[in-house]
């Protein structure tokens, strides 16, 4: 049976089917021959919180685990799984593979951080850390945030001096500096003070 295992932001949208990739058209010679194989589609991001919340199963607390930003939340997860295998014993390879996933996530806490095998030393590291951890996150995405205001306050300047000088900007022009970072913004802006066009600013 096979089976696709999808944890992407964005919900799934392609086929379940090989025959809908291919794409022949119904009065092709080969239409019966085509492969027309499907596969189960498990969606992790398909699951509400309250439904992971309310099934008493390890996929359950990996699909929780792998769509929580919080680090505190990922303390009280562990302990979920922690109990789990308190309740279901005789897992230890799983126990092993869990203990790796939560390992991987003091990735934020630095390249220095020695990462124990235990389960239980892993959940009670992250606990020791979380906190830290979080005020790390926090004040990397202030800063990124800060960083994409002045790039769209760059852009929007941009906009305005090029339309001043050249008039209305044809769409080609207006998608370049909506993608632009703040370097290629700073360099056209400073060409617009002697561009005869365009095409001078943007070369």
């Amino acid at each position: 049976m096979p089976v696709v295992l999808y944890n992407g932001d964005p919900r799934w949208a392609m086929p379940l089917a090989l025959r809908e990739l291919v794409g022949l058209p119904e009065t092709s010679p080969l239409w019966r021959w085509q492969p027309d194989m499907r596969y189960h589609l498990i969606d992790e991001g398909g699951f509400s919180e309250d439904d992971l919340a309310g099934r008493d199963a390890l996929p359950a607390l990996l699909f929780r685990l792998e769509s929580s930003p919080d680090p505190a939340q990922v303390v009280v997860l562990a302990d979920a799984v922690l109990a789990w295998f308190g309740r279901y014993p005789g897992f230890a390879a799983l126990r092993a593979v869990f203990s790796e996933l939560l390992g991987g996530m003091m990735g934020p806490l630095g390249p220095d951080v020695r990462v124990p095998e235990g389960l239980l030393e892993v959940r009670n590291m992250l606990a020791s850390r979380a906190e830290t951890w979080k005020q790390q996150w926090l004040q990397e995405g202030k800063q990124k945030g800060e960083q994409e205001g002045r790039r769209k306050g760059e852009a929007a300047m941009l906009l305005r001096q090029l339309e001043r000088r050249f008039g209305a900007l044809p769409g080609w022009a207006s998608d370049r500096i909506a993608t632009a970072d703040s370097v290629a913004l700073e360099e056209w802006g400073l060409r617009v003070l002697d561009a005869r066009s365009l095409d001078d600013v943007f070369a």
